[in-house]
């Protein structure tokens, strides 16, 4: 461990170790294993066969090539897509297919710019949260349209569909989308690309008011007592026992000096 850590200084910091500085130039600096790996008989690498498939600064365990870091947009990116969004008038599906990103994505992209501007305007961004967020966006890879596209797959396919259904029709009987959806007992099409494309807030709609009652704090009370209406068996469960030392019905027994001892 001293070994891999290096030396220390007066301040009990590894400062010449590489991993005890966070990374700053957008690629995680993800522990790789190049020290002086096992040879397999013929001075082969025990990690050779796995470092042709593994890209350290994408994939942080040295087994599973699966893991990927997630790639984050940049500052001008996300300024273009609002701009196009806000004074364009251009449709999310449009700039999802125009940037190579996720829909849900491109709209909490709009989303997360006017509450960002917001909070400027009101002076609620202080220089810590400055610092913080550009130290957290540099230890992370950036995002590319061109190398770096994610899946538009806009509709997951239903678990429904996965398995046939045979339906016996007249030739001269139209059958359309909606009449499938309606056999698999599903939403058609646009309806589901119509509810992809809102901005949900169900966090601000589903907000339930409760009648509180405030107690009056006279001179010198240091709390102000609040009560509010519940419904028993809502608020939650009630949990725990009293404890056995309080109980009058213990049972009792004596011990071989005679004295007399709890057994429960």
């Amino acid at each position: 461990m001293k070994a891999w850590l290096g030396p220390q200084n007066i301040r009990g910091e590894y400062h010449r170790n590489k991993y005890y500085y966070p990374p700053q130039d957008h690629k995680p600096n993800y522990i790789v294993p190049d020290g002086n790996p096992v040879d397999l008989g013929a001075g082969q690498a025990s990690y050779e066969r796995l470092d042709g498939k593994r890209d350290p600064s994408l994939h942080p365990f040295p087994h599973n090539t699966h893991t990927k870091t997630g790639l984050i947009v940049s500052d001008s990116l996300k300024e273009k897509i609002y701009l196009e969004a806000t004074q364009d008038q251009t449709l999310a599906q449009e700039l999802a297919h125009k940037y190579g990103l996720k829909l849900s994505r491109v709209e909490a992209i709009v989303r997360l710019q006017a509450i960002e501007r917001s909070w400027r305007e009101k002076n609620m961004i202080n220089e810590n949260l400055e610092k913080f967020s550009g130290v957290m966006k540099k230890m992370f890879p950036l995002f590319s349209p061109s190398k770096s596209a994610e899946n538009l797959t806009e509709i997951p396919t239903p678990s429904k569909t996965l398995h046939q259904r045979f339906l016996t029709i007249s030739e001269s009987e139209p059958f359309g989308p909606v009449d499938a959806s309606k056999i698999f007992d599903l939403e058609p099409a646009q309806t589901v690309l119509d509810h992809l494309t809102e901005v949900k807030e169900v966090g601000e709609q589903q907000v339930a008011t409760n009648k509180v009652l405030v107690g009056q704090q006279k001179k010198g009370d240091k709390a102000q007592f609040r009560f509010t209406m519940a419904t028993s068996g809502n608020v939650g469960y009630r949990y725990g026992a009293s404890r056995r030392d309080r109980k009058k019905d213990r049972a009792v027994a004596f011990d071989k000096l005679g004295r007399m001892v709890y057994t429960v």
